[in-house]
Formats: structure tokens, sequence, C-alpha cells
């Protein structure tokens, strides 16, 4: 059994049962769990009894924060991704991929509640979930639940700072591009070094709720900029029969990279719901999170679609590099995306600091604000000098991200809810135990060939260097 002091509200079993015996829906209630369920409430416990208030963030401010966590860089590689795959395979493959990532997300944040109501918990972080589901699952796995737990916090820290580091290198990329058209040209990594301070200004806000602001302005500039990008792509569209509906299976490495590392954000997802006034919102059928993931997914689709139809064999890899540079909108464009990813910048480092300060650090020593601020600004100077180090990090992060992702949203997903049935069994046909195996059989494939292509192309660009 998992000592309690070990998780964050280091609360005892006796303190969480006595809380826990008001958090019970009254028995009027639970006739009306089918419809509570499709509406995205958790019909037994209700998670919101421990929130603090004080920090908790609505419903919409968790759709906003989910939309921004989406909608990034990401994007602007989906046309490359369906020049990779084809445009009929492309548009199948990001929904079919899509709807399954978001749910193997949902699986594991109803295993998440689940182990909750089980060991009478308040909250469960991933790696907390990871290790005790290894304790409900097969004794002769038990012991792998602490090192497996680590890994995901490992896992989920790697990733986010890697998307801080490609978020410094892709707003110094766009901010020289800019400059270099009025001013004498620098090196990009006087750029890199100069958003240093305003980062660290933006890093310095603690709580999830006080960064959403941020996440509006950043969601309006990068609609805007979708906007006019699509001005683009709609204009002097070929015949649909010009471009290739499928193409050879070898680019599809890339194609699934692309997808997972544009639409999967677990430490955000999680995060989220442990922040809300309302979490039992966050589930469900018409809930928050399959409302954003929706709106997300369908982006994506079309984006692609027409991004591939439009420029065929030219696709860049950022279609960005597609548009005339030398016009006034394509330089807005620049501008507001590169303002719109600074405006991320915060939010993806969140997990970040998440992982390292209140998992670690804060529990083994006194409240301290000044250290804590430390630890953030040690992570801000870090990516900016890995940023530096590597201004093409983001094929490297290719890697990372087909690593990370595939592990972290289908995998360990897939794992947890074998450990969690174990006990209970997997239902009719061992239904459970199939669903289990399919996120894990698709997380491998995706993980072993994402990673391969993604070294492949490391391999490739230092031979060009070299």
């Amino acid at each position: 059994m998992l000592l309690q002091s070990r998780y964050r509200r280091g609360r005892s079993f006796s303190e969480i049962n006595s809380g826990l015996q008001r958090t019970y829906i009254p028995l009027y209630e639970r006739a009306f769990v089918s419809l509570q369920r499709k509406l995205g409430s958790v019909p037994t416990y209700r998670p919101e009894s421990v929130t603090n208030e004080e920090h908790a963030i609505t419903d919409l401010e968790a759709f906003i924060n989910l939309l921004k966590c989406a909608l990034g860089t990401g994007c602007l590689a989906m046309p490359c991704a369906f020049y990779e795959a084809g445009w009929l395979l492309g548009l199948i493959g990001t929904l079919v991929l899509g709807s399954f990532v978001v749910y193997a997300m949902h699986v594991l944040i109803n295993d998440i509640n689940v182990l909750c109501k089980r060991y009478r918990l308040s909250v469960l972080s991933y790696s907390e979930a990871m290790e005790l589901a290894f304790q409900t699952g097969p004794e002769s796995l038990q012991p792998l639940g602490k090192p497996l737990a680590y890994l995901v916090d490992l896992l989920l820290g790697v990733y986010h700072f890697g998307v801080d580091c490609v978020y410094v290198v892709f707003i110094a990329k766009s901010i020289k591009l800019l400059a270099d058209m009025y001013i004498e040209p620098l090196d990009i990594r006087i750029y890199m070094g100069l958003l240093t301070v305003p980062l660290l200004a933006s890093f310095a806000i603690r709580e999830l709720k006080y960064l959403v602001p941020f996440a509006v302005i950043s969601n309006l500039l990068l609609i805007l900029s979708v906007v006019i990008i699509c001005s683009y792509l709609f204009g002097d569209l070929p015949s649909l029969s010009e471009r290739q509906a499928v193409q050879p299976l070898q680019g599809y490495a890339f194609f699934f990279g692309t997808v997972l590392f544009s639409i999967e954000s677990v430490g955000v997802i999680l995060a989220l719901q442990l922040k809300m006034l309302n979490p039992q919102n966050y589930l469900g059928t018409f809930g928050v999170l399959n409302r954003a993931m929706f709106i997300v997914i369908a982006f994506y689709a079309l984006f692609g679609f027409f991004g591939y139809w439009r420029y065929g064999d030219l696709t860049a890899s950022s279609v960005l590099n597609n548009l005339p540079k030398t016009e006034i909108l394509p330089q807005c464009v620049l501008a507001m995306f590169a303002l719109g990813i600074f405006f991320s910048y915060a939010l993806q480092g969140y997990i970040t600091v998440e992982i390292i300060w209140r998992r670690y650090i804060a529990p083994r020593v006194e409240d301290s604000i000044a250290l804590e601020y430390l630890i953030r600004m040690a992570l801000v100077l870090a990516s900016v000098l890995v940023a530096i180090a590597y201004p093409n990090f983001g094929v490297l992060l290719s890697f990372v991200g087909s690593f990370c992702l595939a592990q972290l949203g289908l995998i360990y997903p897939g794992i947890i809810n074998l450990c969690v049935c174990y006990r209970e069994g997997y239902g009719l046909g061992k239904h459970l135990l199939w669903r289990a195996l399919s996120f894990i059989v698709v997380g491998l494939v995706g993980c072993i060939t994402g990673t391969l292509a993604s070294l492949q192309a490391v391999k490739d660009q230092y031979n060009k260097l070299s």
C-alpha cells in the first residue's frame, strides 16, 4: 500500500475517509447516472469537493486552455503530414487517430477516478496512478509500479520542456525573418537571448487560472492567423485529382508522429481536470474535453487537407514557408503566430514545474516561493540555452515527441487499464482486455516507427551539414 504522505494533499486515510463521507451523491441523483455520464459528470464521487476554489478554473477556462494547448505549431505541419499520407488517408487517419487518442485519455482519466474512489484518495497524478494501479494488478508485476511511475514523470517533464525549447526556436526564427526585411541581419541566437526576459516574466505566473488571459489572447491571434492562411489556401485550388489520395505507407510514420504531436498534450489534459471548479463536467459525451477536442480534430483534418490540396508536392514542412514573404498579410501572420506561441510558453512549462517543484521538491522543504521562482528561472534559462545550442531542435523534438507521446498517450493508459480491471475482470468476451491491448499495440507501433523515422531524419540532416 502506498504511503499517504507521498500525495500532495498529505492527509491521513482517516481524514480522507471522513471528508469523503460528504462526497457521495444522494440516492435521488443516482437515478440519473446515465444522463449524468453523458453530460460529463462522475456519478458516485465528487472530486470537486477537494478542489481549491481560490485557484480553480471554470469550465470555459478549461475549454479555452484545452484549445490553446492543442492549437500550436503542430497545425503548421499538418499539410506536410497530408503530403506524406495522401489526402484520403490523411483525412481518415486524422479523424480515427485523433478520436482514438482522445478515447484513450477518457479511459486514463476514468481509471484515475476509479483509483481515487477505490482507495479513498482526493487526487492522483499520472505517475501516482501508475504506481497505485500496479498495486491492484498481478502480484508479479507490482515491483514495476514505482520505476514506471518515475518514468512517467520523466517523460512528461522532458516532453513539455522540449516543447518550450521548440517554442523559443520558432519565435526567434519568426522574429529574425521579419527583422531581416527591415534591419541589418543578426544571428538567430541573439534573438533567442533577447527572449529570455519576456519569457521569464510570463513564466513567473504560478497559478493555472491566471494563465487563462494569455490563452485567450493566444487563441485570438492564432485564429486570426489561421483565417488569413486559409485565404491563401482556398485560392487557386487545382483539381483534386492532381493530388495523391493515398501515398506509400513509409510516409505514414511521419504522419502518425505529426498528428500525435499536434493533438496530444497529456500533461495539460490531466492537469486541467485537477484544477477545475467542477471537474465532473470534464468527461462525458458532451463534456469539456470532448467539445474542445472535437473542434481541434476537425480543424486539423480540414487544415491539413486544404493545405496539401493547395500546394501539392511543393508543400513545405511549415505551411508558413509556402506563403509569399514579401506581402504584408503573411508578415502579419508570422508576427501573430510568434506572439501567440509566446503566450503559450508558460502553459506548456506549467507541467514541468508541476512535476519538479510541486511533486518532488515542495513536499520535502518548507514553503519557499523564492525557491520556486529560482526553479522557474532555471527552466527558462535552460530552454533558451538548449535552443541556442540546437537551433534546429524541431527535428530532435520529433524524436522526443514520437517516443514520449506514444507511451504517455497510448501505451501507459493501456497498461493502467489492464491493472485497474484485473481484479474485477475484463467484462463480456474480455472486451476491456482487448481495448487495453489495442492501446498498447497502436502505441508500440507508432512509437517504434515514429522514433525510427525521426532518427533517420536527424541522421539525414546531420549528413547534409557534414
